[in-house]
Protein backbone atom coordinates (compact mmCIF):
# COMPACT_ATOMS: atom_id res chain seq x y z
CA UNK A 1 0.00 0.00 0.00
CA UNK A 2 2.80 2.61 0.70
CA UNK A 3 4.84 1.89 -2.44
CA UNK A 4 1.25 2.84 -3.84
CA UNK A 5 0.63 5.88 -2.14
CA UNK A 6 4.35 6.78 -3.15
CA UNK A 7 3.61 6.31 -6.53
CA UNK A 8 0.71 8.89 -6.33
CA UNK A 9 2.77 11.33 -4.45
CA UNK A 10 5.60 11.99 -6.52
CA UNK A 11 3.81 11.13 -9.95
CA UNK A 12 3.71 14.82 -10.04
CA UNK A 13 7.51 15.55 -9.77
CA UNK A 14 8.06 13.83 -13.28
CA UNK A 15 7.65 16.28 -16.27
CA UNK A 16 4.51 14.11 -17.84
CA UNK A 17 3.01 10.50 -17.24
CA UNK A 18 5.07 9.30 -20.16
CA UNK A 19 8.38 9.25 -21.40
CA UNK A 20 7.20 9.41 -25.99
CA UNK A 21 10.12 7.69 -26.27
CA UNK A 22 9.06 3.98 -27.62
CA UNK A 23 10.75 0.45 -27.42
CA UNK A 24 12.67 0.22 -30.96
CA UNK A 25 15.67 -1.07 -30.46
CA UNK A 26 15.72 -4.83 -30.79
CA UNK A 27 19.00 -6.87 -29.16
CA UNK A 28 21.26 -6.67 -32.44
CA UNK A 29 20.67 -2.39 -32.37
CA UNK A 30 21.56 -2.70 -29.04
CA UNK A 31 25.02 -4.44 -29.40
CA UNK A 32 25.72 -2.28 -32.35
CA UNK A 33 25.37 0.98 -30.21
CA UNK A 34 28.11 -1.20 -27.44
CA UNK A 35 30.15 -2.56 -29.58
CA UNK A 36 30.17 0.81 -32.21
CA UNK A 37 31.65 2.24 -28.61
CA UNK A 38 34.23 -0.43 -27.96
CA UNK A 39 35.08 -0.58 -31.45
CA UNK A 40 37.72 -2.95 -32.33
CA UNK A 41 39.65 -1.21 -35.28
CA UNK A 42 39.96 2.25 -33.21
CA UNK A 43 40.20 -0.09 -30.46
CA UNK A 44 43.75 -1.58 -31.75
CA UNK A 45 44.96 1.42 -33.27
CA UNK A 46 44.55 3.77 -30.10
CA UNK A 47 46.48 0.56 -28.13
CA UNK A 48 49.43 0.77 -30.22
CA UNK A 49 49.69 4.52 -30.34
CA UNK A 50 49.96 4.84 -26.76
CA UNK A 51 50.81 1.87 -24.78
CA UNK A 52 53.82 1.10 -26.30
CA UNK A 53 55.23 4.60 -25.25
CA UNK A 54 53.77 4.80 -21.77
CA UNK A 55 54.38 0.83 -20.66
CA UNK A 56 57.63 0.14 -22.68
CA UNK A 57 57.79 -3.37 -23.58
CA UNK A 58 54.11 -4.05 -22.85
CA UNK A 59 52.11 -6.91 -24.59
CA UNK A 60 49.08 -6.13 -25.29
CA UNK A 61 47.26 -9.17 -25.88
CA UNK A 62 48.47 -10.17 -22.05
CA UNK A 63 47.03 -6.73 -21.06
CA UNK A 64 43.58 -7.50 -23.23
CA UNK A 65 43.24 -11.06 -21.41
CA UNK A 66 44.05 -9.64 -18.08
CA UNK A 67 41.55 -6.65 -18.28
CA UNK A 68 38.76 -8.91 -19.64
CA UNK A 69 37.47 -10.52 -15.90
CA UNK A 70 37.21 -6.67 -14.65
CA UNK A 71 35.44 -5.98 -17.94
CA UNK A 72 32.97 -9.23 -17.54
CA UNK A 73 32.01 -8.04 -14.31
CA UNK A 74 31.37 -3.88 -15.57
CA UNK A 75 29.14 -5.57 -18.02
CA UNK A 76 27.18 -7.67 -15.86
CA UNK A 77 26.71 -4.86 -13.10
CA UNK A 78 25.24 -2.80 -15.91
CA UNK A 79 23.23 -5.46 -17.82
CA UNK A 80 21.88 -6.05 -14.22
CA UNK A 81 21.20 -2.42 -13.39
CA UNK A 82 19.91 -2.16 -16.74
CA UNK A 83 17.13 -4.88 -16.24
CA UNK A 84 16.44 -3.68 -12.91
CA UNK A 85 15.61 0.47 -13.97
CA UNK A 86 15.10 0.00 -17.82
CA UNK A 87 14.85 3.52 -18.08
CA UNK A 88 16.84 6.36 -20.02
CA UNK A 89 19.93 7.96 -18.10
CA UNK A 90 21.79 4.72 -17.00
CA UNK A 91 23.91 5.14 -14.00
CA UNK A 92 21.88 8.45 -13.59
CA UNK A 93 18.96 6.41 -12.65
CA UNK A 94 20.47 3.86 -10.48
CA UNK A 95 22.92 5.61 -8.50
CA UNK A 96 20.38 8.26 -7.93
CA UNK A 97 17.52 5.40 -6.84
CA UNK A 98 20.43 3.68 -4.91
CA UNK A 99 22.80 5.88 -3.11
CA UNK A 100 21.81 9.26 -3.58
CA UNK A 101 20.17 12.01 -6.31
CA UNK A 102 22.97 14.41 -6.01
CA UNK A 103 25.65 11.49 -6.44
CA UNK A 104 23.75 10.20 -8.95
CA UNK A 105 23.49 13.32 -10.84
CA UNK A 106 26.99 14.10 -10.21
CA UNK A 107 28.12 10.83 -11.89
CA UNK A 108 25.92 10.63 -14.80
CA UNK A 109 27.16 14.87 -15.36
CA UNK A 110 31.04 13.39 -15.32
CA UNK A 111 29.77 10.56 -17.83
CA UNK A 112 27.89 12.73 -20.18
CA UNK A 113 30.81 15.27 -20.09
CA UNK A 114 33.06 12.57 -21.06
CA UNK A 115 31.12 11.24 -23.51
CA UNK A 116 30.74 15.24 -25.02
CA UNK A 117 34.53 15.63 -25.16
CA UNK A 118 34.71 11.76 -26.76
CA UNK A 119 32.60 12.93 -29.51
CA UNK A 120 34.20 16.13 -29.83
CA UNK A 121 37.96 14.66 -30.67
CA UNK A 122 36.07 11.44 -32.91
CA UNK A 123 34.89 14.35 -35.30
CA UNK A 124 38.67 15.82 -34.89
CA UNK A 125 40.14 12.92 -35.64
CA UNK A 126 37.72 11.88 -38.59
CA UNK A 127 39.36 14.42 -40.40
CA UNK A 128 42.61 14.54 -39.34
CA UNK A 129 43.90 11.16 -39.03
CA UNK A 130 40.83 9.17 -40.80
CA UNK A 131 39.73 10.94 -43.67
CA UNK A 132 42.66 12.91 -44.67
CA UNK A 133 44.25 9.49 -44.90
CA UNK A 134 41.52 8.09 -47.26
CA UNK A 135 41.73 10.97 -49.35
CA UNK A 136 45.65 10.90 -49.62
CA UNK A 137 45.39 7.05 -51.03
CA UNK A 138 42.66 8.17 -53.65
CA UNK A 139 45.02 10.64 -55.14
CA UNK A 140 43.89 13.77 -53.60
CA UNK A 141 47.17 14.59 -51.46
CA UNK A 142 46.48 18.74 -51.76
CA UNK A 143 42.70 17.75 -50.42
CA UNK A 144 44.11 15.36 -47.71
CA UNK A 145 46.71 18.07 -46.40
CA UNK A 146 44.12 20.49 -46.07
CA UNK A 147 41.25 18.28 -44.07
CA UNK A 148 44.40 16.95 -42.00
CA UNK A 149 44.84 20.52 -40.11
CA UNK A 150 42.50 22.12 -37.06
CA UNK A 151 41.09 24.53 -39.61
CA UNK A 152 39.71 21.95 -41.16
CA UNK A 153 38.01 20.17 -38.73
CA UNK A 154 36.20 22.87 -37.44
CA UNK A 155 35.37 24.01 -40.74
CA UNK A 156 33.91 20.64 -41.91
CA UNK A 157 32.30 19.46 -37.91
CA UNK A 158 29.67 22.12 -38.58
CA UNK A 159 28.33 19.90 -41.73
CA UNK A 160 29.05 16.81 -39.47
CA UNK A 161 27.21 17.35 -36.44
CA UNK A 162 24.37 19.09 -38.60
CA UNK A 163 23.61 15.77 -40.33
CA UNK A 164 24.02 13.83 -37.06
CA UNK A 165 21.52 16.20 -35.38
CA UNK A 166 19.27 15.19 -38.61
CA UNK A 167 20.14 11.38 -38.88
CA UNK A 168 18.94 11.68 -34.53
CA UNK A 169 15.73 13.89 -35.48
CA UNK A 170 14.32 11.51 -37.80
CA UNK A 171 13.95 8.90 -35.19
CA UNK A 172 15.50 5.40 -34.09
CA UNK A 173 14.87 3.57 -37.31
CA UNK A 174 16.97 5.76 -39.46
CA UNK A 175 19.27 6.05 -36.59
CA UNK A 176 19.52 1.93 -36.73
CA UNK A 177 19.72 1.76 -40.60
CA UNK A 178 22.50 4.11 -40.50
CA UNK A 179 24.53 2.14 -37.90
CA UNK A 180 23.91 -1.11 -39.35
CA UNK A 181 25.63 0.18 -42.84
CA UNK A 182 28.14 1.88 -40.94
CA UNK A 183 29.17 -1.25 -39.30
CA UNK A 184 28.76 -3.63 -42.75
CA UNK A 185 31.73 -1.56 -44.06
CA UNK A 186 33.70 -0.95 -41.01
CA UNK A 187 33.88 -5.17 -40.77
CA UNK A 188 34.53 -4.95 -44.73
CA UNK A 189 37.60 -2.61 -43.95
CA UNK A 190 38.61 -4.05 -40.92
CA UNK A 191 38.67 -7.73 -42.19
CA UNK A 192 41.00 -6.81 -44.77
CA UNK A 193 43.23 -5.00 -42.97
CA UNK A 194 43.72 -7.72 -40.37
CA UNK A 195 44.12 -10.82 -43.30
CA UNK A 196 46.65 -8.54 -44.85
CA UNK A 197 48.46 -8.66 -41.79
CA UNK A 198 47.65 -12.58 -41.37
CA UNK A 199 48.80 -13.97 -44.65
CA UNK A 200 51.63 -10.97 -44.59
CA UNK A 201 55.02 -10.87 -42.74
CA UNK A 202 57.05 -8.61 -40.51
CA UNK A 203 59.39 -9.25 -43.47
CA UNK A 204 56.82 -8.05 -46.38
CA UNK A 205 56.03 -4.78 -44.20
CA UNK A 206 59.52 -3.92 -43.83
CA UNK A 207 59.76 -4.44 -47.60
CA UNK A 208 56.97 -2.09 -48.60
CA UNK A 209 58.40 0.27 -46.22
CA UNK A 210 61.91 0.55 -47.02
CA UNK A 211 60.31 0.90 -50.82
CA UNK A 212 58.31 4.37 -49.68
CA UNK A 213 60.40 5.71 -47.21
CA UNK A 214 64.42 4.84 -48.98
CA UNK A 215 66.62 1.57 -47.70
CA UNK A 216 66.80 0.78 -44.00
CA UNK A 217 63.88 3.27 -43.11
CA UNK A 218 62.52 0.63 -41.23
CA UNK A 219 65.50 0.25 -38.95
CA UNK A 220 66.48 3.69 -38.88
CA UNK A 221 62.97 4.41 -37.30
CA UNK A 222 64.14 2.04 -34.56
CA UNK A 223 67.31 3.80 -34.00
CA UNK A 224 65.79 7.08 -34.35
CA UNK A 225 63.50 6.42 -31.00
CA UNK A 226 66.37 4.60 -29.40
CA UNK A 227 68.60 7.99 -29.89
CA UNK A 228 66.16 10.73 -28.45
CA UNK A 229 65.31 8.44 -25.70
CA UNK A 230 63.36 5.17 -25.94
CA UNK A 231 64.81 2.22 -23.62
CA UNK A 232 63.05 -0.88 -22.51
CA UNK A 233 63.98 -2.44 -19.70
CA UNK A 234 62.95 -5.85 -19.68
CA UNK A 235 62.89 -7.02 -16.31
CA UNK A 236 59.82 -4.45 -16.59
CA UNK A 237 57.59 -5.71 -19.01
CA UNK A 238 55.71 -8.18 -16.67
CA UNK A 239 55.00 -4.83 -14.90
CA UNK A 240 54.22 -2.97 -17.98
CA UNK A 241 51.94 -5.19 -19.46
CA UNK A 242 50.10 -5.35 -16.09
CA UNK A 243 49.62 -1.86 -15.58
CA UNK A 244 48.84 -1.49 -19.69
CA UNK A 245 45.67 -3.03 -18.67
CA UNK A 246 44.27 0.60 -18.40
CA UNK A 247 44.63 1.06 -21.95
CA UNK A 248 42.92 -2.51 -22.60
CA UNK A 249 40.20 -1.08 -20.15
CA UNK A 250 39.64 1.85 -22.05
CA UNK A 251 39.34 0.26 -25.37
CA UNK A 252 36.71 -2.37 -23.69
CA UNK A 253 35.28 0.39 -22.49
CA UNK A 254 31.77 1.23 -23.80
CA UNK A 255 30.88 -2.29 -24.54
CA UNK A 256 28.33 -1.80 -21.19
CA UNK A 257 26.83 2.16 -22.14
CA UNK A 258 23.58 0.88 -22.96
CA UNK A 259 22.23 1.46 -19.69
CA UNK A 260 21.64 5.03 -20.96
CA UNK A 261 19.22 4.55 -23.55
CA UNK A 262 17.53 1.70 -21.51
CA UNK A 263 14.15 3.26 -22.15
CA UNK A 264 13.90 2.36 -25.92
CA UNK A 265 15.02 -0.96 -25.42
CA UNK A 266 12.59 -4.17 -26.20
CA UNK A 267 12.63 -7.33 -24.40
CA UNK A 268 15.30 -5.43 -22.08
CA UNK A 269 15.70 -7.89 -19.48
CA UNK A 270 17.07 -10.00 -21.61
CA UNK A 271 18.34 -7.84 -24.51
CA UNK A 272 20.60 -5.83 -22.39
CA UNK A 273 22.37 -9.44 -21.05
CA UNK A 274 23.00 -10.45 -24.68
CA UNK A 275 23.86 -7.34 -25.98
CA UNK A 276 26.32 -6.79 -22.92
CA UNK A 277 28.25 -10.12 -23.33
CA UNK A 278 28.19 -10.68 -27.21
CA UNK A 279 30.13 -6.91 -27.77
CA UNK A 280 32.93 -8.03 -24.86
CA UNK A 281 32.93 -11.51 -26.12
CA UNK A 282 33.40 -10.95 -30.45
CA UNK A 283 35.59 -7.57 -28.88
CA UNK A 284 37.67 -9.21 -26.49
CA UNK A 285 38.54 -12.08 -29.52
CA UNK A 286 38.91 -9.43 -32.19
CA UNK A 287 41.82 -7.07 -29.44
CA UNK A 288 43.64 -10.69 -28.41
CA UNK A 289 44.04 -12.52 -31.76
CA UNK A 290 44.60 -8.70 -33.30
CA UNK A 291 47.14 -7.85 -30.76
CA UNK A 292 48.92 -11.10 -31.80
CA UNK A 293 48.76 -10.20 -35.43
CA UNK A 294 49.26 -6.46 -35.15
CA UNK A 295 52.97 -7.51 -33.27
CA UNK A 296 53.92 -10.21 -35.76
CA UNK A 297 53.42 -8.36 -39.05
CA UNK A 298 54.48 -4.99 -37.45
CA UNK A 299 57.20 -6.08 -34.55
CA UNK A 300 57.35 -5.03 -31.68
CA UNK A 301 60.42 -2.93 -31.40
CA UNK A 302 59.18 -1.06 -34.47
CA UNK A 303 55.73 -0.35 -32.63
CA UNK A 304 57.16 0.89 -29.76
CA UNK A 305 59.44 3.26 -31.51
CA UNK A 306 56.45 4.78 -33.49
CA UNK A 307 55.01 5.19 -30.43
CA UNK A 308 57.31 7.00 -28.80
CA UNK A 309 58.59 9.25 -31.44
CA UNK A 310 54.90 10.48 -32.12
CA UNK A 311 54.45 11.00 -28.27
CA UNK A 312 58.24 11.90 -27.14
CA UNK A 313 59.54 13.88 -30.61
CA UNK A 314 56.96 13.93 -33.36
CA UNK A 315 59.14 16.16 -34.83
CA UNK A 316 61.62 13.15 -35.98
CA UNK A 317 58.76 10.83 -36.80
CA UNK A 318 59.05 11.66 -40.59
CA UNK A 319 55.73 9.13 -41.66
CA UNK A 320 53.59 10.82 -44.39
CA UNK A 321 49.94 10.13 -42.60
CA UNK A 322 51.26 9.88 -39.18
CA UNK A 323 51.39 7.57 -36.44
CA UNK A 324 48.50 5.48 -36.05
CA UNK A 325 48.97 1.58 -37.29
CA UNK A 326 45.65 2.05 -39.55
CA UNK A 327 47.47 4.49 -41.87
CA UNK A 328 50.18 2.38 -42.19
CA UNK A 329 48.45 0.80 -45.31
CA UNK A 330 50.30 2.70 -47.98
CA UNK A 331 53.51 0.66 -47.00
CA UNK A 332 50.79 -3.13 -46.42
CA UNK A 333 49.74 -3.28 -50.15
CA UNK A 334 50.36 -1.52 -53.78
CA UNK A 335 46.87 -2.32 -54.43
CA UNK A 336 44.94 1.21 -54.65
CA UNK A 337 41.39 -1.02 -54.28
CA UNK A 338 43.10 -2.61 -51.14
CA UNK A 339 44.06 0.64 -49.58
CA UNK A 340 40.74 2.37 -50.30
CA UNK A 341 38.71 -0.24 -48.65
CA UNK A 342 40.61 -0.12 -45.23
CA UNK A 343 40.87 3.63 -45.15
CA UNK A 344 37.01 3.92 -45.75
CA UNK A 345 36.38 1.15 -43.42
CA UNK A 346 38.55 3.35 -40.82
CA UNK A 347 36.72 6.88 -41.93
CA UNK A 348 33.34 4.45 -41.07
CA UNK A 349 34.21 2.99 -37.93
CA UNK A 350 35.26 6.37 -36.15
CA UNK A 351 32.17 8.05 -37.97
CA UNK A 352 30.16 4.20 -36.29
CA UNK A 353 30.83 5.57 -32.67
CA UNK A 354 29.16 8.84 -32.85
CA UNK A 355 25.67 7.51 -33.36
CA UNK A 356 25.61 5.73 -29.67
CA UNK A 357 27.90 9.11 -28.33
CA UNK A 358 24.91 11.24 -29.64
CA UNK A 359 22.45 8.03 -28.18
CA UNK A 360 23.99 8.64 -24.86
CA UNK A 361 24.53 12.50 -24.48
CA UNK A 362 20.51 13.12 -25.90
CA UNK A 363 19.22 10.12 -23.31
CA UNK A 364 20.70 11.92 -20.16
CA UNK A 365 19.89 14.93 -20.78
CA UNK A 366 16.49 13.92 -21.31
CA UNK A 367 16.22 11.64 -18.10
CA UNK A 368 17.72 15.52 -16.23
CA UNK A 369 14.59 17.41 -17.69
CA UNK A 370 12.26 14.42 -17.26
CA UNK A 371 13.21 14.56 -13.59
CA UNK A 372 13.05 18.86 -13.89
CA UNK A 373 16.62 19.36 -12.99
CA UNK A 374 17.36 21.41 -16.41
CA UNK A 375 14.14 23.10 -18.15
CA UNK A 376 11.18 20.46 -18.89
CA UNK A 377 11.22 21.73 -23.01
CA UNK A 378 14.54 19.31 -23.01
CA UNK A 379 12.31 16.32 -22.43
CA UNK A 380 9.95 17.20 -25.46
CA UNK A 381 9.46 14.11 -27.95
CA UNK A 382 8.20 14.59 -31.44
CA UNK A 383 5.30 12.20 -32.06
CA UNK A 384 5.81 11.03 -35.02
CA UNK A 385 9.51 10.39 -35.27
CA UNK A 386 9.43 9.47 -31.05
CA UNK A 387 12.58 11.61 -30.87
CA UNK A 388 13.69 14.15 -28.27
CA UNK A 389 14.32 17.08 -30.93
CA UNK A 390 15.28 19.66 -28.11
CA UNK A 391 17.88 17.18 -26.40
CA UNK A 392 19.53 16.77 -30.36
CA UNK A 393 20.04 19.75 -31.09
CA UNK A 394 21.50 21.03 -27.80
CA UNK A 395 23.94 18.03 -28.07
CA UNK A 396 24.85 19.15 -31.70
CA UNK A 397 25.74 22.80 -30.01
CA UNK A 398 27.51 21.16 -26.99
CA UNK A 399 29.62 19.04 -28.88
CA UNK A 400 30.36 22.01 -31.27
CA UNK A 401 31.55 24.10 -28.81
CA UNK A 402 33.79 21.35 -27.19
CA UNK A 403 35.09 20.79 -29.99
CA UNK A 404 36.33 24.61 -30.56
CA UNK A 405 37.73 24.60 -27.08
CA UNK A 406 39.97 21.64 -27.90
CA UNK A 407 41.23 23.47 -30.78
CA UNK A 408 41.18 26.21 -30.03
CA UNK A 409 42.52 26.33 -26.69
CA UNK A 410 44.95 24.77 -23.63
CA UNK A 411 41.43 23.24 -21.37
CA UNK A 412 42.43 19.84 -21.83
CA UNK A 413 46.28 20.95 -20.20
CA UNK A 414 43.96 22.02 -17.21
CA UNK A 415 42.00 18.31 -17.25
CA UNK A 416 44.68 15.69 -16.63
CA UNK A 417 44.21 12.88 -14.23
CA UNK A 418 40.66 12.39 -15.71
CA UNK A 419 41.46 8.72 -16.14
CA UNK A 420 42.01 8.07 -12.43
CA UNK A 421 38.43 10.52 -11.35
CA UNK A 422 36.94 8.28 -13.68
CA UNK A 423 37.93 5.55 -12.42
CA UNK A 424 36.84 6.63 -9.08
CA UNK A 425 33.43 8.08 -10.26
CA UNK A 426 33.08 4.24 -11.45
CA UNK A 427 33.16 3.26 -8.03
CA UNK A 428 30.43 4.91 -7.02
CA UNK A 429 28.52 3.48 -9.78
CA UNK A 430 29.73 0.06 -7.72
CA UNK A 431 28.33 0.86 -4.28
CA UNK A 432 25.15 1.59 -5.50
CA UNK A 433 25.23 -2.36 -7.65
CA UNK A 434 26.25 -3.46 -4.01
CA UNK A 435 23.46 -1.73 -1.52
CA UNK A 436 20.79 -1.38 -4.47
CA UNK A 437 19.70 -5.07 -3.72
CA UNK A 438 19.09 -3.82 0.33
CA UNK A 439 18.51 -0.21 -0.02
CA UNK A 440 15.88 -0.31 -2.51
CA UNK A 441 13.98 -3.75 -1.52
CA UNK A 442 11.19 -2.53 -3.23
CA UNK A 443 12.53 -1.95 -6.54
CA UNK A 444 15.00 -5.20 -6.45
CA UNK A 445 11.88 -7.83 -5.36
CA UNK A 446 9.97 -6.49 -8.40
CA UNK A 447 13.09 -6.69 -10.88
CA UNK A 448 12.81 -9.87 -13.13
CA UNK A 449 14.54 -12.73 -12.35
CA UNK A 450 17.35 -12.53 -14.18
CA UNK A 451 18.43 -9.38 -11.73
CA UNK A 452 17.36 -11.54 -8.11
CA UNK A 453 19.77 -14.65 -8.85
CA UNK A 454 22.11 -14.98 -6.11
CA UNK A 455 25.31 -16.48 -5.68
CA UNK A 456 26.30 -17.83 -2.12
CA UNK A 457 23.70 -15.86 -0.77
CA UNK A 458 24.63 -12.67 -2.26
CA UNK A 459 22.66 -11.48 -5.46
CA UNK A 460 24.79 -11.44 -8.69
CA UNK A 461 24.39 -7.56 -8.62
CA UNK A 462 26.13 -7.20 -5.42
CA UNK A 463 28.86 -9.53 -6.58
CA UNK A 464 29.22 -7.85 -9.66
CA UNK A 465 29.56 -4.57 -7.71
CA UNK A 466 32.11 -5.91 -5.77
CA UNK A 467 34.45 -7.07 -7.95
CA UNK A 468 33.54 -3.60 -10.13
CA UNK A 469 34.63 -2.03 -7.35
CA UNK A 470 38.08 -3.92 -6.89
CA UNK A 471 38.62 -3.27 -10.49
CA UNK A 472 38.13 0.50 -10.48
CA UNK A 473 40.25 0.53 -7.61
CA UNK A 474 43.13 -0.71 -9.82
CA UNK A 475 42.57 1.33 -12.38
CA UNK A 476 42.68 4.61 -9.84
CA UNK A 477 46.04 3.52 -8.67
CA UNK A 478 47.23 2.96 -12.13
CA UNK A 479 46.38 6.28 -13.10
CA UNK A 480 47.46 8.25 -10.62
CA UNK A 481 51.16 6.59 -10.05
CA UNK A 482 51.64 6.50 -13.85
CA UNK A 483 52.09 10.44 -14.89
CA UNK A 484 52.07 9.91 -18.94
CA UNK A 485 48.89 8.89 -18.49
CA UNK A 486 47.43 11.93 -16.81
CA UNK A 487 50.57 14.17 -16.09
CA UNK A 488 51.93 14.16 -12.42
CA UNK A 489 49.45 14.27 -9.60
CA UNK A 490 48.98 17.39 -7.76
CA UNK A 491 46.37 19.21 -5.34
CA UNK A 492 45.88 21.57 -8.68
CA UNK A 493 45.88 18.53 -11.31
CA UNK A 494 43.68 16.52 -8.96
CA UNK A 495 41.50 19.69 -8.25
CA UNK A 496 40.93 20.40 -12.21
CA UNK A 497 39.72 16.91 -13.12
CA UNK A 498 37.23 16.73 -9.82
CA UNK A 499 35.94 19.99 -11.21
CA UNK A 500 34.22 18.17 -13.71
CA UNK A 501 32.64 15.86 -11.17
CA UNK A 502 32.07 18.64 -8.25
CA UNK A 503 30.28 21.40 -10.65
CA UNK A 504 27.19 19.01 -10.81
CA UNK A 505 26.74 19.58 -7.35
CA UNK A 506 25.82 23.30 -7.47
CA UNK A 507 24.29 22.13 -10.81
CA UNK A 508 21.58 19.61 -9.09
CA UNK A 509 21.08 22.29 -6.17
CA UNK A 510 19.69 25.17 -7.84
CA UNK A 511 17.12 23.41 -9.74
CA UNK A 512 16.31 21.48 -5.89
CA UNK A 513 15.80 24.68 -4.30
CA UNK A 514 14.10 26.52 -7.42
CA UNK A 515 11.38 23.75 -7.25
CA UNK A 516 10.90 23.44 -3.54
CA UNK A 517 10.40 26.84 -3.47
CA UNK A 518 7.53 26.19 -6.09
CA UNK A 519 6.38 23.38 -3.97
CA UNK A 520 7.67 20.78 -5.77
CA UNK A 521 9.84 18.98 -3.76
CA UNK A 522 11.50 16.63 -6.32
CA UNK A 523 13.47 14.55 -4.08
CA UNK A 524 10.26 12.75 -3.95
CA UNK A 525 10.46 11.46 -7.27
CA UNK A 526 13.99 9.58 -7.12
CA UNK A 527 11.34 7.04 -4.25
CA UNK A 528 10.51 5.18 -7.70
CA UNK A 529 11.44 4.67 -11.19
CA UNK A 530 10.56 7.34 -13.84
CA UNK A 531 7.27 6.36 -15.85
CA UNK A 532 8.38 4.59 -19.24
Amino acid sequence: MEAVQQAKVSRPFFVRDATGLVRELSWFDTFLCGFGILNVALGLVQAFAYAPYVFPGSNMAIAFLIALPGAFFIGLLNALFTAAMPRSGGDYVWVSRSLSPVVGFAVNFFATFGVIAAAAVNIWYMASNFLAPALYVMGFEAAASWVATGQAALIMGIPAIALLVLIFSLGLNVVRRVMLALFIITGIGTIVWLLIMLFGSNASFIAGFNSVLGDNAYQNMIQTAAAAGRVVDPAQTGRNSFYAMIYAFQMYGGFQMIGYFAGEIKRVHRSAMQAIMTALAVGALFFILGSLIVVRYFGAEFLGAVAYLANAAPDQLGLPLGAYISNMIIFMTQSKFLQIVVSLGFLATITWILLPQMLIITRNMFAWSFDRLIPSWVAKVNERTHSPVNATIIAGILIYIMLLITLLTQFWAYLVNLAGVGALVGMLVAISAIIFPYRRKDIFEKAPAIVKGKFLGLPWLTWAGIFTLITQGFLTFIAFTTPAIGGAVSMVSLLSSLAVFVIAFPLYLIPYYVNKKRGLDTSLAYKELPPE
